[in-house]
């Protein structure tokens, strides 16, 4: 679990401060960077998961129990759904890493 820590922001102009931050971002903690009373940016956990993860490991065992009864998409598949949505495409070898795929695209 991730700890925010609202109270500590930092200017991303400060390397000391910069530092500071990220010893406390190993330690757990979520550190904002402020420049002129405005969030640029934050830094987080190395090991923390992205916002748009899901939170409950059973999509796992779901995505693999729909594959296996009605088949896995295909790499042309994912893209068409990542190209309906805008989306960036991430990679062939993400999409197999992260995703059920079907025979050898």
């Amino acid at each position: 679990m991730i700890r925010v820590t609202a109270a500590f922001e930092v200017s991303p102009d400060d390397p000391q401060q910069v530092a500071e931050a990220i010893a406390r971002a190993a330690a757990g903690a979520v550190v904002h960077l402020v420049r002129d009373g405005q969030a640029v940016a934050d830094i987080v956990p190395a090991s923390s998961q992205p916002a748009w993860a899901p939170r409950d490991p059973r999509h796992i065992y779901i995505s693999q129990m729909m594959a296996e009864r009605f088949g896995a998409p295909t790499l042309a598949d994912y893209r068409r759904a990542y190209d309906s949505h805008s989306a960036p495409w991430p990679g062939d070898d993400y999409i197999r890493r992260h995703h059920p795929v079907a025979g050898a695209s």
